[in-house]
Formats: C-alpha cells, sequence, structure tokens
C-alpha cells in the first residue's frame, strides 16, 4: 500500500517510517498536518497513519479534512497518540479516523493494523468499482428505455403493455400532443407527384 506518516517527531516519525517499510509499504513521511493535507491534495494514499497532537493542522483536523473531500478514493486513517482515554478514542473516530493507535507503537500491533487496513482498502475499492459499474448498467438500462418499438410496416408503436398503438394515439397519450397531416417533400414527389400525374393524364385520354 502507499501510505503516508504525519508525525512531528523526528524519532517517532523515522521509527515509524522504518517499521512501515519493513512490512512492504511505499511509505511518504511529512512532519505536521500542513505538509500531509498537502500530500494528501496531490497524491493518492491508500493509508495517512497520523500523530494526534502537530503543529498548524492536528490529527484530529487532518481527519476531517480527509473525510470532508467529494469524489476522492477512500483513505484508511490511523490516528496515533500517547492518549489512551475512552474520550480521546471516540474523539478521534468521530473525526474520521478508521483505527487509533497507542504511543509507544508496538511493531506486531502495527502489523495486524495494518493488514485489516489492507481488507479494508480492497473492500472499498471493490465496492466502488461496483457500483460504477451499476451506474453505467442503469445508463444502458435507461437509454434502452427510451427507444420506442416501432413497426417497420405500418408505424405502430408498442406500449409498456406489449400491446401495439397507433402511433398518433401513442403520441396523444404520453406527449399530450394532437397531430396535424402534411406531407414531407420526399413522400410529395414518390406518392402525390405520381397520382397527380396520372390523374392529368387520364383527363387528356378522356
Amino acid at each position: 500500500m502507499r501510505i503516508l506518516i504525519a508525525d512531528d517527531q523526528v524519532i517517532a516519525r523515522r521509527i515509524l517510517e522504518e517499521a512501515v517499510g519493513d512490512l512492504g509499504h511505499e511509505v511518504t513521511v511529512v512532519c505536521d498536518g500542513r505538509e500531509a493535507w498537502d500530500q494528501l491534495t496531490a497524491t493518492r494514499y491508500d493509508v495517512v497513519i497520523s500523530d494526534w497532537v502537530m503543529p498548524r493542522i492536528d490529527g484530529i483536523e487532518l481527519c476531517r479534512r480527509i473525510r470532508g473531500r467529494k469524489g476522492e478514493p477512500f483513505t484508511y486513517v490511523m490516528l496515533v497518540s500517547a492518549r489512551n482515554s475512552t474520550e480521546d478514542v471516540v474523539k478521534g473516530i468521530m473525526a474520521g479516523a478508521n483505527d487509533f493507535m497507542t504511543k509507544p507503537i508496538e511493531r506486531a500491533e502495527l502489523r495486524a493494523r495494518l493488514h485489516a487496513a489492507q481488507r479494508a482498502v480492497d473492500l472499498e475499492r471493490s465496492l466502488a468499482s461496483r457500483l460504477i459499474d451499476l451506474e453505467r448498467a442503469l445508463e444502458e438500462v435507461a437509454q434502452l428505455r427510451s427507444l420506442l418499438p416501432i413497426c417497420m410496416y405500418c408505424k405502430s408503436i408498442r406500449n409498456d403493455q406489449q400491446a401495439w398503438d397507433d402511433i398518433e394515439e401513442y403520441l396523444h397519450r404520453h406527449a399530450n400532443a394532437e397531430c396535424t397531416h402534411s406531407i414531407c417533400p420526399d413522400c410529395y414527389e414518390q406518392h402525390v407527384q405520381p397520382m397527380l400525374d396520372e390523374m392529368h393524364r387520364s383527363k387528356k385520354a378522356s
């Protein structure tokens, strides 16, 4: 996974970077929430591991900003803090964090939590892909519904009850429109003009 680490403490940041890198993930590190937010607006990350207390933008505000984005792929957020009270955990989760770890972080625990994060990210990506497929399918259904089955011979239209309606009756029922009859130039040339010519010839012959 592509993981972004935000921590203003140099030693803690380096330890966490090494631990995450040893697990085979691609790691980017920043020193505060402002730099983390700038990275997130420019690059897609699967997981953000953020310290709670940081200058400029803290971990709670960073969570809120991540969850406030519209139309962006899912990002799994893990808050890290020396705080471990129930109130702190609830506050972090309510701000949008998916997980909460207390310092100091054990490598075995980090491995397990990142494994859970991987499952969550994969599931969200799969659901997003299926949603896109569903939206495309619905668009295709809507296009099919907009097509009117018309008899190629008598020009009757098949209605929703699978019965065939006269085209004028169908338009009147569904579009509340009355038809006025006219003759297009092509039909005039193909049908009307020959009849008129035949009538003239018949008069001359008589």
